[in-house]
């Protein structure tokens, strides 16, 4: 990571931006040298942490992390003795070396949240962080979307447009909320937006 993008990703936060960051991030910069200064590198400031110690786990091995209103989360592959530098602990680590440390922080920074993840959650865990990630940032949830397809909007001078992209191997459609063109295949779009298997579709959406 260079630090011209930890300054954007600060930037990106404190204007508003939700930011979720994993374990060992931040480290090396574009020649793939060590930053100067404590871990995280040029994402310290915006996750409002540092990074005292790597704990790596055997093959094989995992971990407790415990939050809010008792809820638990298991972890594998890596853990870190992480210092809280302005950033609240949302979840500690249970067992292992790091035992009684943070293992998920949360920092407020300007008008926007950072978070930092210093493990590896398992998939259920992985997607209960970022469902309380949306809540913490008042994103109202797509339940009608389908699982592992992932769908943007944006918005400028040139109209709204909406993009999916099918992570899976099988076909999906998308529920649109107008009328619109897909730009891929000149088709027109209303209703549901087929999305093949490995397939990526654009809708400029009229109006």
């Amino acid at each position: 990571m260079t630090e011209a993008a930890g300054r954007n990703l600060q930037e990106y936060v404190e204007n508003g931006g939700t930011l979720v960051v994993s374990y060992f991030s931040g480290i090396v910069d574009e020649h793939d040298a060590v930053h100067d200064g404590a871990y995280p590198g040029p994402l310290r400031d915006v996750l409002g942490l540092t990074v005292e110690e790597f704990s790596p786990l055997l093959p094989g091995d995992h971990v407790r992390i415990t939050g809010p209103e008792g809820s638990e989360l298991a972890a594998d592959v890596w853990t870190e003795f992480v210092v809280p530098r302005g950033a609240d602990t949302v979840w500690t680590y249970t067992d292992g070396l790091a035992a009684g440390h943070p293992a998920i922080t949360r920092h407020r920074l300007g008008e926007g949240t950072a978070w930092y993840v210093s493990t590896r959650l398992a998939h259920d865990g992985l997607d209960a962080l970022m469902g309380w990630a949306a809540d913490d940032a008042r994103i109202a949830p797509r339940g009608d979307l389908p699982r592992d397809v992932e769908v943007v909007r944006r918005s400028g001078e040139s109209g709204t447009y909406l993009f999916a992209i099918n992570h899976t191997s099988s076909d999906a459609k998308v529920p649109l909320e107008a009328h619109g063109t897909e730009l891929l295949t000149g088709e027109r779009a209303a209703g549901r937006l087929a999305v093949p298997a490995g397939a990526v579709r654009v809708v400029r959406l009229d109006g």
